[in-house]
């Protein structure tokens, strides 16, 4: 991580995402579970180069402690999905769960699951009504562009 960014504290966090349309927290989950995604990746590609490769005690401790720290930030990303959620049942909305689609095709499974196939016409369909999108990440360049593309501004 760059010296210059640091995250942004989950109060802070809290405050900015009122201002955001339910589209664009919707887009914020998906990201936010992609770069969770990335970090368990990381961390599995990290463990499988301990194991197999790496020779020098120092350096397999260095790398446990990347491993370590990628799995501090991965809670740190599950509070921000949690606060989220909150964020959207306290605008009186009902919260989807997209990441149980998102997860299946992660794995490579693009069919829906028979209980997803049964129920996800109707929840799909309130759902991009609610959104007004069918893909909430694709609203994220959206968001983008509803905030003037100002360099200034806080960064979710």
């Amino acid at each position: 991580m760059s010296s210059e960014s640091l995250p942004i504290a989950p109060a802070a966090f809290t405050e900015a995402i009122k201002e955001l349309p339910l589209p664009v927290l919707y887009a914020k989950v998906s990201e936010i579970r992609n770069s969770i995604a990335h970090l368990h990746r990381s961390n599995q590609e990290l463990r499988t180069f301990i194991a197999e490769s790496c020779e020098s005690e120092t350096d397999k401790r260095e790398l446990e402690g990347y491993i370590v720290e990628n799995e501090g930030v991965a809670v740190s990303m599950t509070k921000r999905i949690d606060l989220l959620k909150a964020e959207v049942e306290s605008r009186g909305q009902q919260w989807i769960e997209l990441d149980e689609k998102e997860r299946g095709e992660q794995n490579g499974n693009s069919a829906p699951s028979p209980s997803q196939a049964a129920n996800g016409t109707a929840e799909d369909s309130e759902a991009t009504a609610q959104r007004g999108s069918p893909n909430p990440a694709s609203t994220e360049n959206s968001g983008d562009a509803q905030a003037g593309q100002d360099e200034e501004g806080v960064y979710l």
